[in-house]
C-alpha cells in the first residue's frame, strides 16, 4: 500500500502492558480492555478512509519518548498473563521472548522511579524541590549525551529539553501552540499511565519534540475520588499523575458517562479548560477468550449449576465482604441444601486482610464460600458458563466489565446499582443497593425459589442482548484520533 505523506500517523502507548507484566501474574480489566483494542486496531485503521498508521511504543531505553514495539512481542507478553494453551514449542518461545522483553527496564530507571515515588510522599515543602531538582538532573545527563551524538541527531534532541517544571502552573488542556490546521500526528494512552512517574515528560515531549497531541482514555478515578479504598502509594501516584498529565492532552475519552462526569468535575474543581466535553467509548461486551476454547471441564472447578459467580479481584470497593453477609443470613433463614455455593474468582489484592481473616475463621461458611485464585482463561469461561447467574456488588466502577461479559455469556447478572454499573447491565441486568443486605437478600432469594423465572431471564439475554464489539470501540477512538489531529490547537 502507497501511503500519503499527509497520512496521520497514530502512536498508541503500550509501556504500561510491560510494566504491569512485571509486578502481576495475570491481567486486570484494563490490561484486557487495552489488549482487545489493539488487537483490531491496525485492522480497522487499514479500511478506514483516512487509512492511518498505527504504531505500538513505550519508552525507550536511555528516557526517549518511543520505541516502537511489534504486535507479536506484545501478543507474546500477554499469553504469559493469561495462560494461554499453547505448543511446547510455542510456549518455550513465547517464554524466551517475554522475559527478554521484561528485562528491558534498566537499574537506573527502576532505581528513578523509586526515587520519584518516594519525593513524592513527602511533604510538598520538602518532596517538591527534591523532584525538581531530580528532574533537572535527569534533562542534564540527556543534554550531557547529546554532546556526544552527531550533529544531526544533537538538533534533533535538543528539542527536547525545555526548562518547563514537572510541577506546572498552566490550566488548560492544550496541544502545542499553532495558528494553522495543518494535520497532527497523535500519541494515545489507553492503559494505566499513571504507573509511570515520569509520564508527563513523554506527553511533554509528545508535544515539543514530534509536534503530536496526546489523548487520553480515563478508566476511573477512584483513588483520587475514594482514596480510602486504594493504598496509599497508588492515590499518591495517580493524584500526581492526574496534576501533572491532564494539562498535557489535547482529547479526554471515558469508558462510561460516569467516569466522563468525574472527570469534568475534577477539571472544574482544578481549574483545567477543557477545549471539548469529555468523549464515551463504547466498551466492548467481553473478551475474545470467552468466545473459543476446548469444551473439556478444567480439573477443580464446582459442578455447573451448583454456584452463584463473583468475577473480581478481592478488593475493598468490590464488596466481597458485603456478600459474606450476605450468604450468612441466606444460610440463617434457609437450608443450607437450597444455598448455591459464592464462588470468588480472581487474585487475592490490597486492604482484604480482614475479610479473609474472616472467611478463614467462619471456614469459608462452611465451604458455602470457595475462592478460586487467579483462574485461567478457560477456567473463567467455564466457571461462567456454569453459573447459575452471577453477582457483582461493587461500590464503584469505572465500567463494570464483569457485567457486561456475563451477559456477552448469556448469563444472568445481579448487579450493584452504583456509579456506572447500570451503563454495563443496561436493561439486561437487574440491579439492588450495594450497602442494603436485605435488598440483595431479597432479590437472590426470589431467584433462587423460582428457577423458571431464572430461565426465561437467561432466554431474555440470549435472545435479546447485542453484545458491544471491540471493532466499534476501535471505530470510535479512529475517528476521535483524526478529528483531533486536524483541529486546529488553541493556544
Amino acid at each position: 500500500m502507497i501511503r500519503s505523506s499527509s497520512q496521520c500517523t497514530i502512536r498508541v502507548d503500550v509501556d504500561d502492558l510491560f510494566q504491569y507484566a512485571m509486578a502481576n501474574p495475570r491481567p486486570s480489566g484494563i490490561q484486557r480492555v487495552v489488549y482487545e483494542i489493539l488487537g483490531v486496531l491496525e485492522e480497522r485503521a487499514a479500511v478506514h478512509p483516512q487509512q492511518p498508521r498505527i504504531l505500538f511504543v513505550r519508552r525507550g531505553r536511555s528516557g526517549e519518548p518511543f520505541a516502537e514495539v511489534s504486535w507479536s512481542d506484545i501478543t507474546a507478553l500477554f499469553s504469559t498473563l493469561t495462560g494461554m494453551e499453547q505448543t511446547s514449542e510455542r510456549r518455550s518461545n513465547t517464554r524466551r521472548t517475554g522475559q527478554s522483553l521484561l528485562r528491558q527496564p534498566r537499574f537506573g530507571e527502576n532505581l528513578r522511579r523509586t526515587l520519584i515515588s518516594k519525593f513524592q510522599s513527602m511533604p510538598d515543602d520538602i518532596g517538591k524541590p527534591l523532584l525538581a531538582s531530580g528532574i533537572a538532573q535527569i534533562r542534564a545527563v540527556r543534554l550531557l549525551r547529546q554532546c556526544f551524538r552527531p550533529p544531526h541527531d544533537r538538533q534533533a534532541a535538543s528539542k527536547t529539553e525545555s526548562t518547563s517544571e514537572i510541577f506546572s502552573d498552566k490550566t488548560k488542556i492544550f496541544s502545542k501552540n499553532t495558528t494553522s490546521s495543518e494535520q497532527k500526528d497523535i500519541f494515545l494512552i489507553l492503559g494505566a499511565a499513571w504507573c509511570d512517574p515520569l509520564f508527563s515528560e513523554r506527553l511533554r515531549h509528545a508535544r515539543e519534540q514530534y509536534d503530536m497531541r496526546p489523548m487520553l482514555l480515563v478508566h476511573d478515578l477512584i483513588p483520587f475520588r475514594r482514596p480510602e479504598w486504594c493504598d496509599p502509594s497508588l492515590v499518591r501516584n495517580f493524584q500526581h499523575w492526574l496534576k501533572t498529565s491532564l494539562p498535557h492532552c489535547s482529547r479526554l475519552l471515558a469508558v462510561s458517562r460516569a467516569t466522563a462526569r468525574d472527570v469534568e468535575q475534577y477539571a472544574t474543581e482544578h481549574g483545567l479548560e477543557l477545549s471539548l466535553p469529555v468523549q464515551v467509548m463504547p466498551m466492548g461486551s467481553g473478551f475474545s477468550f470467552m468466545q473459543t476454547g476446548s469444551g473439556a471441564l478444567p480439573v477443580g472447578l464446582p459442578a455447573a449449576g451448583s454456584y452463584v459467580l463473583f468475577v473480581s479481584t478481592l478488593e475493598v470497593r468490590k464488596n466481597h465482604a458485603f456478600l459474606l453477609r450476605v450468604w450468612r443470613r441466606l444460610l440463617n433463614e434457609g437450608k443450607e441444601a437450597d444455598i448455591p455455593t459464592l464462588v470468588f474468582a480472581g487474585r487475592v489484592g490490597r486492604l482484604v486482610r480482614d475479610l479473609m481473616q474472616q472467611l478463614d475463621n467462619s471456614d469459608w461458611l462452611n465451604g458455602k464460600i470457595r475462592l478460586i485464585s487467579d483462574p485461567t482463561d478457560e477456567e473463567l469461561r467455564h466457571l461462567y458458563q456454569g453459573s447459575l447467574f452471577t453477582i457483582f456488588p461493587s461500590l464503584f466502577e469505572g465500567w463494570g466489565l464483569p457485567v457486561s461479559e456475563s451477559l456477552m455469556m448469556g448469563v444472568p447478572c445481579l448487579a450493584s446499582h452504583a456509579t456506572s454499573v447500570p451503563e454495563a447491565g443496561g436493561q439486561f441486568a437487574r440491579y439492588f443497593d450495594p450497602e442494603n443486605v436485605t435488598d440483595a437478600v431479597e432479590k437472590i432469594r426470589e431467584l433462587l425459589a423460582d428457577r423458571e423465572q431464572l430461565s426465561l431471564w437467561k432466554n431474555e439475554i440470549r435472545t435479546g442482548f447485542m453484545p458491544t464489539s471491540w471493532e466499534q470501540s476501535a471505530d470510535m477512538l479512529l475517528d476521535t484520533c483524526l478529528a483531533t489531529s486536524h483541529e486546529e490547537a488553541r493556544p
